[in-house]
């Protein structure tokens, strides 16, 4: 693992031998700093960042077990399973990097061509978990973001870790971003046990597979239960005209009362049912713009049709297509109390 320190992590230290070259972890250690009262400890932290302070917990239980004196219960952190990141307050960044013994790239002489050797990565002996529960046992703070965003079939470090989190953290996700090629057993073991609060972005490559064997679940979106979302975003998703009617009839009854956004995009949908009694043509985006604020988030919404649910929550719900992509959008603007 990879890490820069600062001048002021170096002078801190005096002269304690920093060797980054070992194999990382955690030592007791006695470091002169530590002697320090607690208040002049505590102004040395605060002038060190996330990175620094990590590096030091590295160094010494001891160090390790006041960093959270700094207010770090309050931060908040995002892992990216893909690129083996983990971000702090979305401003300073763990990288995990790997010296492996094969490298990533292999040239193939009969076919002249360079080939990247998966596998290899795949066997790392530094698990993006481990690490992650070593920042956590630190700073003592959620993970609030989860994201993968693969190419390759290397998913097992993504739900490995995704796995830890549900496992060792009672606060749910705030948000959970995935693409890329994942398996159906993957995909099961997340609709039924991680919890997200705001938004979820699922975008899934060779999804005709998957479509197939959770067509009872899609055609129903059942797999919504996460009834405390704000934001949806379903991408090639195989959901159905009459699974939108259906749904919408049960956001209609008071299903989903957190619910401001909901977009279904490229899912080339075939008309033959309406929603709510609305066609095609109704949900079309024509008319004025405007903007729906949703937390720290604002989306822009044009046209469409205002519904209303039985408890009042009002909602505007608008169709847009073009030759490449059929679009649906629910966008639910919070006029009142119920949301």
């Amino acid at each position: 693992m990879s890490l820069p320190y600062s001048k002021l992590l170096e002078a801190a230290f005096g002269s304690f031998n920093l060797d980054w070259s070992t194999e990382w972890s955690p030592t007791p250690k006695n470091l002169p700093l530590l002697r320090l009262p607690f208040f002049a400890l505590l102004e040395v932290f605060k002038n060190l960042d996330p990175n620094e302070l990590f590096i030091l917990s590295q160094c010494s239980r001891k160090a390790a077990g006041c960093i959270h004196i700094v207010g770090s219960k309050k931060w908040r952190l995002t892992v990216n399973a893909g690129q083996r990141t983990i971000k702090v307050n979305n401003n300073y960044e763990l990288d995990i990097i790997e010296k492996l013994p094969k490298p990533p790239w292999e040239y193939n002489e009969e076919l002249r061509k360079f080939f990247r050797n998966d596998e290899s990565v795949e066997n790392g002996k530094l698990e993006l978990h481990e690490v992650l529960s070593q920042v956590q046992a630190v700073f003592r703070c959620p993970v609030t973001s989860f994201e993968y965003n693969g190419y390759c079939y290397n998913d097992r470090c993504c739900f490995s870790t995704l796995k830890h989190i549900t496992q060792t953290q009672t606060q749910p996700l705030e948000s959970l971003y995935l693409y890329g090629y994942l398996k159906t057993e993957y995909l099961e073991w997340v609709f039924q046990n991680v919890k997200v609060t705001q938004r979820v972005n699922i975008t899934l490559l060779g999804v005709n597979r998957f479509s197939s064997d959770l067509q009872s679940k899609c055609e129903r979106l059942d797999f919504m239960t996460l009834n405390s979302c704000k934001y949806i975003e379903l991408t090639l998703s195989s959901v159905t005209i009459h699974g939108l009617n259906v749904f919408m009839k049960e956001w209609k009854t008071g299903s989903y009362p957190n619910l401001q956004y909901l977009l279904i995009r490229r899912c080339y949908l075939s008309w033959v049912d309406k929603i709510l009694g609305f066609d095609r043509d109704d949900l079309k985006q024509l008319g004025l713009r405007r903007r729906l604020v949703i937390d720290e988030r604002s989306v822009e919404c044009t046209g469409g049709v205002d519904i209303q649910a039985d408890n009042g929550t009002e909602a505007t719900m608008q169709w847009s297509s073009d030759m490449f992509r059929n679009d649906c959008t629910l966008g639910a603007e919070c006029r009142n109390d119920y949301l």
